[in-house]
């Protein structure tokens, strides 16, 4: 009887991976479910995939996430760049939004900076300040052409 066919590893089932897009260069990765952060295969930059949750004041350089930003009523974000997979924003934030799913703001929210995202929804009451680019992200190719 031979050993090594009994003593396989498993391969991963299609319920145990999850596909990720690169906020940076929009490459789909399949990755575990249970992975909290990994490496882009195409740009090999890290991504973290949990979701960001802000309640009270934060500062920070940059928020990188492939998943949401939240910021709740009484948060206040102060980021230079928030790239994320969708925003939920209810509070105070300063910086430029780029996502690539949804950005959703609440009536009380007061934005500072710019947005770029597939769509936005903005009810009235929310206080808002920047250069807004609506529709479809062009890819990392075209954005440096578009740049020169």
């Amino acid at each position: 009887m031979d050993i090594r066919s009994n003593t396989s590893v498993p391969a991963f089932s299609s319920d145990e991976k999850q596909r990720v897009v690169c906020i940076h260069c929009n490459h789909t990765n399949e990755i575990s479910r249970k992975a909290i952060s990994v490496t882009c295969q195409s740009c090999r930059k890290a991504l973290r995939l949990e979701e960001v949750r802000v309640k009270d004041y934060q500062a920070r350089r940059i928020v990188e996430t492939c998943s949401t930003v939240t910021v709740e009523r009484k948060g206040d974000l102060r980021a230079e760049k928030i790239m994320c997979a969708g925003a939920v924003l209810r509070g105070k934030i300063k910086g430029d939004v780029v996502s690539t799913g949804p950005v959703l703001i609440g009536p009380e929210a007061e934005l500072t900076g710019g947005v770029t995202a597939p769509t936005i929804a903005i009810p009235s009451g929310a206080v808002l300040e920047g250069f807004y680019r609506i529709g479809p992200t062009p890819a990392p190719a075209e954005q440096s052409n578009v740049a020169a």
